[in-house]
């Protein structure tokens, strides 16, 4: 059984209880605006170019099939166009271009974002976190992406580590399958359930996907006695509208005992974007009153 992994973080505070190791896997079925991990979405390995380690040797332009790999990584169209890593045309996730360019870079300016990886592999990184779970009351946690997106890597790696006797986790935007979520759940601790926005049309608009799929999905974890907790997303301006907080708040006051934090939108989305290529998202971090105030509004403060 193998996956495409794009991160592995260890010694992660903010994923569920205690000191965890968080697995991201790549792929998702969204395309947030404000995703903060904009290389997660593609299933496919890619390429980042981070400009300012760039000493114009030229390595990746010999190895480049299009000659010009600094200009052709640098631009959204011509990655598209010209970039074996990044063509719409490609065969398969598991076609993932050349990646030359990255295997010749001596000063890591060229990187690579995804890895096939075998469960074993990842339990192997897993377990060497073992000490830290038991003296934290920490485990795994499987991000993304959205893990559901490989969901029979997902429920392999998830039930070895609950074999293994670890707390499992699962953060989710809760557009998978339906399936998937109910053949995972015997090997999940807890599901972290991003709320991103509760109006239909905004969601489609910002996200590319269906609210009514994601509460559906949630009912029905619901329904089996699941361990939820709400990570409710913060972007001022787009879910602080008065019939967006409205709705949000009806959703939590549902299901009232299940933990429940808000999530602000940051920028380091940004710094990622630009290493893909992407234009950047406009967007603005919230103050902390705004944060303060948006909690309270939703239900969220303590």
């Amino acid at each position: 059984m193998k996956g495409t992994v794009f991160d592995i973080q260890h010694f992660s505070t903010g994923d569920g209880p205690g000191i965890r190791t968080t697995v991201f896997l790549k792929g998702c079925t969204l395309h947030c605006s404000w995703c903060h991990n904009p290389e997660s979405q593609s299933f496919r390995p890619e390429i980042l170019l981070n400009k300012t380690r760039c000493i114009g040797c030229g390595a990746c332009d010999k190895v480049c099939p299009a000659g010009d790999a600094k200009h052709v990584l640098a631009s959204t169209s011509l990655r598209k166009e010209n970039c074996l890593s990044s063509r719409t045309d490609a065969k398969s996730a598991a076609t993932p271009g050349c990646l030359a360019c990255a295997s010749v870079c001596p000063t890591g300016c060229l990187e690579v974002a995804g890895k096939t990886m075998s469960v074993d592999e990842v339990m192997a990184e897993i377990r060497a976190d073992e000490p830290y779970y038991r003296h934290s009351g920490g485990g795994v946690t499987l991000s993304g992406g959205e893990p559901m997106c490989q969901p029979d890597f997902a429920a392999a790696l998830l039930e070895n580590a609950r074999s293994a006797g670890f707390h499992t986790a699962v953060e989710t935007s809760g557009n998978g399958a339906k399936e998937d979520y109910l053949a995972a759940a015997p090997f999940v601790n807890l599901w972290l359930w991003d709320i991103k926005l509760m109006d239909e049309a905004l969601y489609r608009e910002h996200t590319g996907g269906t609210l009514s799929r994601m509460l559906d999905n949630l009912q029905a974890l619901a329904q089996t006695g699941a361990q939820i907790h709400f990570r409710v997303l913060f972007v001022p301006g787009l879910n602080d509208r008065p019939e967006v907080i409205t709705a949000t708040r009806a959703l939590l006051e549902r299901y009232p005992d299940y933990p429940k934090e808000v999530i602000p939108y940051h920028l380091l989305g940004n710094a990622k974007r630009e290493k893909l290529g992407l234009p950047e998202k406009r967007f603005r971090e919230p103050a902390r009153s705004e944060v303060d105030a948006f909690s309270k509004s939703v239900g969220c403060a303590e």
